[in-house]
């Protein structure tokens, strides 16, 4: 498997504050949906979460962090309800692990959901270009 690295992912779990916080300081949520003995999240971790995180690529416009749908897992929403992390996932239309959710402060998807992972080596451009655009489009919101 892969060599654990000592960078943590942030883990997610009060949507309703992440919400307040990302408004406060005008910051994309950019959350993980991911399941413990996920090998291919694991895999988006250690080759592209992890080391965004350690380089702080984007430390300053986006909360970059992990949510698990495992059965007992939960979450509070947006609106201040816990809710099982799986059924806050499906809000977004999501189906499979690992997915990378683009959210603006009040929950709104601002960019396409990256699902799976396909080419390893292309990955952080996609990540960095969905940022992007979720940062022009947040923008454009908070203007």
């Amino acid at each position: 498997m892969w060599a654990m690295n000592e960078t943590a992912v942030p883990r997610f779990g009060d949507f309703s504050r992440l919400g307040d916080r990302a408004r406060r300081e005008g910051r994309l949520l950019v959350v993980l949906v991911s399941q413990h003995d996920c090998p291919y999240c694991e895999l988006i971790k250690a080759e592209i979460i992890r080391p965004m995180i350690k380089a702080r690529d984007f430390a300053d416009s986006i909360l970059l962090g992990e949510i698990f749908i495992d059965e007992g897992e939960q979450v509070v929403d947006f609106q201040g309800n816990r809710v099982p992390a799986a059924d806050f996932a499906r809000r977004y239309g999501f189906f499979v692990t690992p997915t990378l959710l683009f959210l603006g402060p009040d929950g709104k998807e601002l960019v396409k959901q990256m699902v799976g992972i396909n080419t390893v080596e292309m990955y952080f451009h996609y990540v960095s270009q969905s940022i992007e655009e979720g940062l022009k489009r947040l923008q454009g919101q908070v203007s």
